[in-house]
């Protein structure tokens, strides 16, 4: 099964690339929780279900000009996946560019989505998701 979660995952990662929320939607437990260091500060970073799925994008594309999720590397971890990637933006307003690494942990849940917390330390993504260096 883990297999197929890497799988579920790296869809999910496409869709988000494409901005396809429905998508992502199909994808993702009814009850996701997306948590993010990027976006909805005022909410801290929290966003719930499918409206918090929408809400999260207007966040970005109110902070972003572009904003894309590129992965090095895909790790199994049991009942979820993590995903070293690196976040390439330009911000909006500013025209300021740049690229942070991060560690994107997904949780599922029969082979949906129901959990996502982005981290900017590789370690305590590592840990969040039961694994180690």
């Amino acid at each position: 099964m883990s297999q197929e979660n890497v799988e579920v995952v790296r869809r999910w990662i496409e869709a988000y690339n494409r901005r396809d929320i429905e998508g992502l939607l199909e994808l993702s437990d009814p009850d996701i929780e997306f948590r993010s260091i990027f976006a909805g500060i005022e909410s801290g970073g929290a966003f719930r279900g499918s409206t918090g799925v929408y809400e999260y994008f207007e966040a970005i594309e109110d902070a972003y000009e572009s904003f894309q999720v590129l992965p090095d590397e895909y790790l199994d971890a049991a009942a979820g996946v993590v995903i070293l990637s690196q976040i390439v933006w330009t911000g909006r307003g500013s025209g300021v560019s740049g690229t942070t690494r991060v560690g994107v942990v997904v949780w599922l849940r029969k082979t949906k989505v129901m959990r996502v917390e982005t981290f900017t330390d590789r370690a305590e993504a590592l840990e969040a998701a039961g694994l180690t260096e």
